[in-house]
């Protein structure tokens, strides 16, 4: 399959870095195809802003999803959110690589999913979720926390992991993608034995990553017109007494 690697952490020789290049050899050693898009390496813009678009639809007002919208119908994007759009088209199967900070993404990934994830392509009217334009492909995140993996659970200091990455995994489904559960490399300066082992854990993760099973996530049909799910049905989204 086709492998897009979404790396984000500007010290080239971090851990997340290390987690990188051990999922490509990983991966290809298995005969997959993988791209990397290093978002600090290409110095990624994570503001969305009117370079953009080559052309504007609306000069007057900044409507970004209206100029986003016309920039796909039109191919009128910048030359850096095209090359991501061409990647995302290519993958089959794309992985986030970042840290947490602040109990939450590098600015730069919410950026990226901010300016690639352009109605047209990934989303629109009744394309969305199961339907969604990345529909068939598979994502997921690679995180690493310095805490213990016990202080990102229900019970631990800092609440569960799941309810943490719930907006990124969620825009992921948003999209269309099948999500795959989140890998996390937990204290990660504590010692050369912690990330060996990390390292190990997610070098067999990623070999048997090809039968592993998605998250659930509810179906349109799961919701009535309120937006709310149905009488019966049970919620899957993760909360901080369940995580």
């Amino acid at each position: 399959m086709n492998v897009l690697i979404v790396y984000a952490h500007p010290e080239p020789k971090s851990f997340n870095a290390a987690l990188r290049d051990l999922a490509q050899s990983t991966l290809e050693a298995k005969g997959h195809r993988v791209r990397v898009s290093d978002l600090y390496g290409s110095a990624f813009e994570a503001r969305v802003t009117r370079r953009d678009f080559l052309a504007a639809k609306d000069p007057a007002m900044l409507n970004i999803i209206g100029e986003q919208a016309h920039a796909w119908k039109t191919q009128g994007f910048a030359g850096d959110i095209k090359a991501e759009i061409d990647n995302l088209a290519w993958a089959d199967f794309v992985i986030l690589q970042f840290p947490i900070w602040w109990f939450g993404p590098p600015a730069v990934v919410k950026g990226w999913m901010d300016r690639v994830f352009v109605p047209g392509f990934t989303y629109g009217r009744g394309k969305w979720f199961e339907t969604g334009g990345l529909a068939g492909k598979r994502a997921m995140l690679s995180v690493t926390v310095d805490a213990s993996r016990e202080a990102y659970s229900a019970q631990g200091r800092y609440g569960g992991l799941e309810v943490l990455l719930w907006p990124v995994n969620v825009s992921l489904r948003f999209v269309g993608f099948d999500v795959l559960r989140p890998f996390c490399a937990a204290k990660v300066s504590e010692s050369e034995e912690s990330r060996r082992r990390s390292l190990e854990a997610y070098a067999a993760r990623l070999r048997g990553i090809d039968g592993e099973a998605p998250l659930a996530f509810h179906a349109a049909s799961d919701f009535g017109e309120d937006d709310l799910l149905k009488p019966g049905i049970a919620s899957m989204v993760p909360s901080m007494r369940t995580a």
